[in-house]
């Protein structure tokens, strides 16, 4: 053992990063490609194999690609950390359009909030999903249609929280259909690749799993369903379990204020998303709501530009850099898949 501070190091150091949630899931996915009597095999906590259709193949595939004189896990790794290098170089390229400060932004979305800072030093396909959501409302912006449904349909391909990008830009297309009597164009055809993306991916599961609909009970089986709004507070919830959830109060504070800051923006794509991704997490009954909000927190950043680069914003992010460091090492250390025989799975 070590130690850090006060904190325990398991030994080996290395691999409290690497079994991180969901990071040993997306091995699997990795190493089967959804063939279940594969997954049988190398299952390591008892759950249903149709568990891993909410894994989606995108991610587990950049690892493969990324397999080369690795293991999967550190391709994981590799591959996480390379997206999220992407990730900044995007933000920083939008934040650069719409702000001042695009070089203090990016700096805070690499750390902050510190759950995004724990997603991307450990084996995750959030910063994959928020590279290619921002990729598509980047070409949005330049209204080039393509490449904003090509990225949108990948990002449908990593996590289902790119589906939520159809509605932002089929709202904001309408509305200039309506109030500026733009005149449609065959180009905004090309948003259907974001919705095909799910269907194809559906079609897949079928004839890979036998299920159409194997997402949706995946998630079913995980608790992960449409509930009653503001489900998150009831404690009989299979994602509640406690009465200390107050962090999720302000998490759905800021969802709430974003959206209302955004609705007289000049950019109606960031508005509609946020109102309709908004509307759809408060429905989910989940606990980890922060990871679930990555996709509004580039958003976030730029629209509060103002308050976020103060003085006094600055000096107080500065003395709270050791809270969000100690806070991202402990949850490393404890929010781990337990692997204890990992031959199973290097092989």
């Amino acid at each position: 053992m070590d130690w850090l501070l006060f904190l325990e190091i398991k030994e080996p150091g290395f691999a409290n990063i690497l079994k991180n949630w969901d990071g040993p899931h997306y091995v699997v996915v990795a190493k089967s490609f959804y063939d279940l009597e594969k997954i049988r095999k190398l299952l390591f906590v008892p759950i249903d194999v149709i568990y891993y259709t909410a894994h989606f193949p995108l991610f587990p595939l950049l690892m493969i690609l990324f397999n080369v004189g690795l293991d999967l896990f550190k391709a994981g790794l590799v591959a996480n950390l390379v997206a999220g290098f992407f990730v900044n170089w995007v933000f920083y390229s939008i934040a650069k359009k719409y702000t001042k400060h695009p070089l203090f932004l990016t700096l805070l979305l690499t750390v902050f909030p510190a759950r995004f800072w724990v997603t991307r030093a450990i084996i995750a396909p959030e910063n994959l999903m928020l590279l290619l959501m921002l990729l598509s409302f980047y070409f949005w912006e330049k209204k080039q249609y393509f490449l904003t449904g090509l990225f949108g349909g990948l990002s449908v391909l990593t996590k289902i929280q790119g589906l939520f990008l159809l509605p932002a830009f089929v709202g904001e297309t309408f509305e200039k259909l309506k109030v500026k009597s733009l005149k449609f164009k065959l180009g905004f055809l090309w948003l259907l690749l974001i919705p095909l993306a799910f269907i194809g991916l559906s079609v897949f599961y079928y004839y890979r799993v036998g299920d159409f609909f194997a997402f949706l009970r995946a998630e079913q089986g995980n608790k992960l369903y449409f509930h009653f709004p503001f489900g998150q507070f009831n404690y009989q919830n299979a994602w509640g379990g406690t009465n200390w959830l107050e962090d999720i109060v302000f998490y759905i504070i800021g969802m709430m204020v974003l959206t209302a800051a955004l609705y007289k923006s000049q950019n109606r794509s960031w508005f509609y998303f946020s109102l309709f991704y908004t509307i759809f997490l408060l429905f989910i009954p989940q606990r980890d709501i922060t990871r679930f909000t990555y996709p509004l927190l580039p958003f976030f950043l730029i629209q509060f530009e103002k308050f976020l680069t103060s003085k006094q914003f600055k000096i107080g992010f500065i003395f709270s850099l050791p809270a969000l460091y100690f806070y991202t090492v402990n949850f490393v250390l404890v929010n781990q898949a337990p692997i204890a025989d990992w031959s199973w799975i290097l092989k």
